[in-house]
């Protein structure tokens, strides 16, 4: 049971650590849906959550292309998992 606790503190310091690199934004982002978070238990409600988060990318000035952006950070957070795998 303890060593249940440790690894939950473990979880919650990594996970409060890899928010603080997320931009203003995503930390908005990610805020509202915490904050607004509900059980979702109809495929209605998930789909209305999916297109809402939708589109976050674009219309960005600071952004020249938000699919190609999204796609290369993609790319990123794959080789981070890779490495944490191995």
């Amino acid at each position: 049971m303890e060593h249940t606790k440790h690894m939950r503190k473990d979880i919650l310091a990594e996970i409060i650590e890899k928010i603080q690199y997320l931009t203003v934004s995503q930390q908005k982002f990610l805020h509202e849906m915490l904050v607004g978070h509900e059980k979702v238990s109809t495929a209605v409600s998930k789909k209305r959550l999916l297109k809402k988060s939708f589109g976050i990318w674009a219309n960005r000035k600071d952004i020249k292309n938000s699919v190609e952006y999204v796609n290369e950070m993609r790319e990123k957070w794959e080789s981070r998992l890779e490495r944490i795998k191995d």
